[in-house]
This record gives structure tokens, sequence and C-alpha cells, in this order.
């Protein structure tokens, strides 16, 4: 007997890739994906979304671009390192708007203009979303402010969503990137789910997946809590691999010792990955202190 077939289930509830069917609704994500709405529905230029790895950004996008209308197209950059023209062409790419292999900059932005403009025309709006935002380099942002400038007297060509990790929103706050961070209005920042939302998360993914058979000892939510610290991306990892080990313990309940055997099997590298880029960062500015803690004392006793 199969571990989908034990536990009477149609798929696995907690795959780590980001599916919109799965998409539970608690008050941080769902009040992101409304402020995508707002956004592209009353014409916005920008729109941020930032949040710690495994948060649920990806999730909340993909939830966003399934129900959208069919009056909208985008181009969606899951890889945006890029350099300015690289940035332009695959844009061109995305549209499915031919070019030639030499083309120059301001062909390039004469192409799309046209684009845009004829989309206007027959009420279609543009959006450009881009993934993990935090990885453009800073000449490639600047880029898409001077692209947000494509307008019609009355409305923009085109909407920009940048979604991405907290490194983002360091990354705006440059000098070089003031004329972009003063246009975005929109802005959000995803919180962790809270202990009792941990609870309905993983319930409300077992639902969809079919596990009714499934049943958990209450102290399983607060011990998942704990470990993953309310990121859905590592609530998912803990909880297959309980599934697993209850599978081979032939358990239909998920009980403490399968959860504490689940984060016992994972590596290191699994829980600290999902960590996030705020637990790095407390590391850092404690390690910095202590620097100039001992510089200081060095300075006061001569050891300079």
């Amino acid at each position: 007997m199969s571990y989908l077939d034990f536990f009477g289930l149609k798929e696995d509830p907690f795959k780590i890739t980001p599916d919109p069917s799965f998409f539970y609704e608690s008050l941080t994500h769902i009040t992101a994906k409304n402020l995508l709405k707002y956004v592209v529905e009353n014409g916005e230029g920008f729109c941020v979304i930032i949040g710690e790895p495994g948060t649920g950004k990806t999730t909340i996008l993909r939830k966003f671009l399934s129900e959208l209308p069919e009056n909208y197209i985008y181009a969606l950059i899951l890889n945006p390192n890029l350099t300015p023209e690289e940035f332009l062409k695959t844009l061109l790419d995305e549209f499915m708007l031919p070019y030639d292999k030499d083309i120059s900059k301001n062909e390039i932005l004469k192409i799309l203009k046209i684009f845009l403009l004829k989309n206007i025309s027959k009420g279609i709006k543009t959006l450009i979303i881009i993934d993990e935002a935090q990885l453009m380099p800073v000449e490639t942002l600047e880029e898409l402010r001077l692209l947000s400038n494509l307008e019609t007297e009355k409305e923009k060509l085109i909407q920009i969503i940048l979604v991405g990790q907290p490194e983002l929103e360091e990354k705006l706050k440059l000098p070089e990137l003031k004329q972009l961070n003063d246009r975005i209005t929109n802005k959000m920042f995803l919180e962790r789910l809270s202990p009792k939302e941990v609870e309905k998360y993983i319930n409300h993914r077992l639902r969809l997946a079919g596990g009714e058979k499934i049943k958990i000892d209450l102290e399983v939510y607060e011990l998942v809590y704990n470990h993953s610290k309310g990121i859905p991306r590592l609530i998912n990892v803990i909880m297959s691999k309980a599934l697993m080990i209850a599978f081979l313990d032939r358990s239909l309940e998920i009980k403490p010792i399968h959860i504490n055997s689940a984060v016992k099997s994972l590596s290191n590298k699994e829980l600290e990955s999902n960590v996030g880029f705020y637990h790095y960062l407390l590391i850092f500015i404690l390690f910095l202190g202590i620097i100039i803690v001992l510089a200081y004392i060095l300075l006061q006793t001569g050891g300079f």
C-alpha cells in the first residue's frame, strides 16, 4: 500500500512547490492578494510584496494570476538577475514580440510602446511581474522605473509588481533608487502565521487533499509552530516528513513523537534555510556589536 493510499489522500497535502489550489487565506495572505487586486484594478503604477523565504510570496502571486480577468496580460519574470538590455529583451520574449538579434535599446522601447498602446486601445491591461526581485541589479531596477514612465494622458501603459525577500527593501533604499522608491505607494510585508493559523493551515491542506481519515494530536500544532516559527514552507517540510514517519508506524494519527522524529531527521541546512533573513540579520548585528566593543576597548587601552 502506498503512502497516499494508506491515508486516503488524493495528493501530497504538504508539497513545497507553490500551488494556488492549496492557497490558505490567512490574514496576511488574503490582505496581500487583495492589495494586488486593488493595484491592478485602479491602475496604480507599482506594487511591492516583501516576505521572508518560505512565507508564501510565490503562492500568493500564482493565486492572484489564476484569478486575473481575461482583459489582462502579463510578463512573469522568475529570474530577474539581468542587465537592462537582457531585461528588455526578456519582456519582448514574454510578450512574444519578434525582434532582431542586434536590436538597439531604443528600438526595443519603441516596439514595447506600440504594443502597449495597442493593448490600451483594446481595453487590455498589461502587467510586468517580477518574482525574487531582490536579485535585480540596481541599474535594471532603474530601467524599470524609466519603463513605468510610459503612459497616456489618462493612464499608465503598464503596471509593475515586485515580489521579493527583505533584501529588496534594503536595495530600494539605496540613493540611486530614490526616485523609484518614491513612486512605490503600495507596499506590504508578509507576516508569519500565528499559532492558531498554523493549526488552520495544516487542517486546510489536509482537507483539500482528502485527508479526512487522518487525526492529529492537539499537541502537534504547538510543536509544528515552535519548530517552523509560522513559516508555511517549513510547516510543509515538517508535516510531510511526519506523515511519512506515521505511515511507517502504521498510524492514522499524527502524534508529537512523529513531529519530533521528523524534526530530528531534517538536516540543519533544511531547517536553517527557512529561518529567514531576520535571523541572519540579528546574528550579523550581534557580531558587529562585538567588534565595535572590542575596538573601543583596544582604543582605550592603547592596543591599536
